[in-house]
């Protein structure tokens, strides 16, 4: 049976009895052995690279395991270095830790699925099951993320102000509303954008891999500088 996933690319399944299953990974030292070691426990065979550019795909692989050291953006960088997505198997990132609106910018660029290191042994195996059978898979945690965050035009209009440096009284006397209601559509934006602070949304609403299309607005109407116009 030929099973095509949702990026294009196909493959001929092989049922339980026949032949394992396979993945690439990419990783070097420890951290690669060690996915390979986890897929190989569960009857799987893997094989192991230590650079995206070294990556062969012969045998058929169901997944690729990519490694990435710092922000899950890496993640996309190595992937580009794999071809078109349709050439590829599905792409599976494994990252210490995932900052807000990365999952986005990992799953726009093609990858299937995002692992967490710290929990590999328990969620590796599942998560190249689900790819391998066209399915996205993330940490529960990060479930909000994979859509783009609907922002209100009043959450937008707040956040621009944040940006510009505005304080949440000096917001309520801008827009002649109560500070309360400041708060209440700052908290409500927060966890639509999966940030905890004014810090953090500044820094996601500027970043030009993360922020970009959440229509952030200045007082006169125009795209906070780093955000895509579109109204979100």
């Amino acid at each position: 049976m030929t099973k095509t996933a949702t990026n294009g690319y196909e493959r001929s399944w092989s049922p339980a009895h026949d032949e394992p299953l396979s993945a690439v990974v990419v990783g070097s030292g420890v951290r690669g052995g060690l996915a390979a070691e986890i897929l190989q426990s569960q009857g799987w065979e893997a094989a192991v690279c230590d650079e995206a550019s070294e990556v062969a795909l012969d045998g058929d692989p169901v997944a690729l395991v990519i490694f990435v050291e710092k922000s899950l953006v890496e993640g996309v960088r190595k992937m580009k270095l794999l071809g078109p997505a349709p050439e590829r198997p599905p792409v599976i990132v494994v990252c210490e830790a995932i900052r807000p609106g990365e999952i986005r910018v990992a799953l726009g660029a093609g990858a299937m699925g995002v692992v967490l290191s710290g929990v590999l042994g328990s969620t590796l195996v599942p998560c190249v099951a689900a790819v391998s059978a066209g399915q996205v898979c993330v940490p529960k945690s990060q479930a909000r993320q994979v859509e783009a965050a609907s922002l209100s035009a009043r959450e937008r209009q707040i956040l621009g102000l944040v940006v510009m440096g505005y304080m949440n009284s000096e917001i309520a006397v801008q827009l002649t509303v109560a500070e309360s209601t400041v708060k209440s559509h700052l908290s409500s934006a927060f966890t639509k954008l999966g940030v905890r602070s004014r810090h953090e949304a500044v820094d996601l609403i500027l970043d030009s891999e993360r922020g970009l299309g959440m229509g952030i607005l200045g007082l006169g109407g125009d795209p906070i500088e780093g955000v895509g116009s579109s109204s979100g």
